[in-house]
Parts: C-alpha cells; structure tokens; sequence
C-alpha cells in the first residue's frame, strides 16, 4: 500500500492563496492512501515501527521562475485533522508590508519524506488573474461615466476587446491550459498598462 497526499489551494480575496491538506485519514475502501496507518504514512512517531513524517516542505513559483520553499512540517504534526491548513502564502515587499498577488500561474509543490526516507510528492497548479480583472471593472466603469447614447467611443471599444479577452481567459483558466492562459494574460496586461501593477483601486484585496 502506498500513501498519496493531496492538497487545495484558494484565493484570500487578492492578497494571498491559502494551500490545504485534504489526503484525509485512511480508510479502507474509501481512502486507502490516507493519513495514520502502518499501511500508509503516520504524521508522528507515535508508531515508532511505522513510517512517520519527518520532513514536509511547500515550494511556490510564479510562472516558472525560482520556488519559494517552507517547511509545514509543524503543521501535519500538530494540526488537528482529516483536512487542515498547511500555508498561507502572502507576498511582502522589503519592509513588510503586504500587496496584492501578481498575476499569473503558480505552482505548488508538496513534498513529504518519511522516517524510512521515502518522498512523497504532489504538485498542482494555481492562477490567478485579480489584477486583470479589476483593470476590465474600471474599463467598464470609464463606459459607465461617458454616458453615451450609443456606445460609439473609445472607452467601448476598449472595453469589449479587454472584456472580451477576460472571458476568454476565464475558460483558459477553468481548463488548466497554461500556455494559452499566459498568452491572453499577457495580451490584457499590455491593454491595461500600469493598472496591473501596484494595485488596481477597484477593492479586490
């Protein structure tokens, strides 16, 4: 028998992705590679004659560049399961302070070594496109304060091609398909300008 971990990931608003452990308990026949049992992997060395964690690590990268890596292994050993938080991911500039996540695809990977020093390693994939989005809010919200009779100006038709590419976005990401996602991501941030960076003012924090 073998153990296979599983984990989720959410969004906090726009400031932050909170990742779960979601293996569970083991449970034959519903859950065969779950936590706690000497078929399995044991979250403490309670059970000294069965393989226990002894190391478990989160590693977070933005669109493929460098992993930013943390130990959870205090989580599993300490948090009161079947599922529980593992992390909360949050980016901080240099003095701190808190901003919104950069938009993009992150990958997670979740990495579990045991006492008879056997890896366990599951990734997955996350996107986030709050930045974006709130720049097509605004471009809608330029339309809203024109108010015009028939539509026929640049604001609308500014508006139509990013909302346009949005949607078309949010069935990329539904799918998982990363590079069509990076390119339509790519081609909204270049509409958008500056309103992707630094925050986007329209409350999606």
């Amino acid at each position: 028998m073998a153990f296979i971990p599983t984990i989720s990931a959410c969004l906090n608003g726009c400031t932050g992705i909170t990742f779960n452990d979601t293996t569970g308990f083991y449970n034959n026949p519903n859950n065969i590679y779950g936590w706690n049992n000497n078929l399995t992997l044991w979250r403490t060395d309670a059970n000294a004659n069965t393989p226990y964690v002894t190391a478990a690590t989160i590693g977070i990268s933005l669109n493929g560049g460098a992993a930013t890596t943390v130990s959870v292994l205090n989580k599993i050993q300490e948090s009161v399961f079947p599922d529980f938080e593992l992390y909360q991911y949050t980016p901080v500039d240099s003095t701190g302070s808190t901003f919104n996540l950069a938009d993009g695809y992150y990958t997670i990977v979740y990495t579990i070594t045991d006492s008879d020093d056997n890896t366990y390693v599951v990734d997955t994939t996350f996107v986030v496109y709050c930045n974006v989005a709130c720049c097509v809010a605004n471009k809608a919200a330029a339309v809203a304060n024109e108010l015009c009779n028939d539509c026929d100006s640049q604001a609308y038709e500014d508006f139509l091609l990013a909302d346009g590419i949005l949607q078309a976005l949010k069935a990329t990401a539904e799918s998982l398909g990363i590079a069509e996602f990076t390119k339509l991501l790519n081609k909204l941030q270049k509409l958008c300008g500056t309103s992707t960076t630094g925050g986007c003012g329209c409350g999606c924090s």
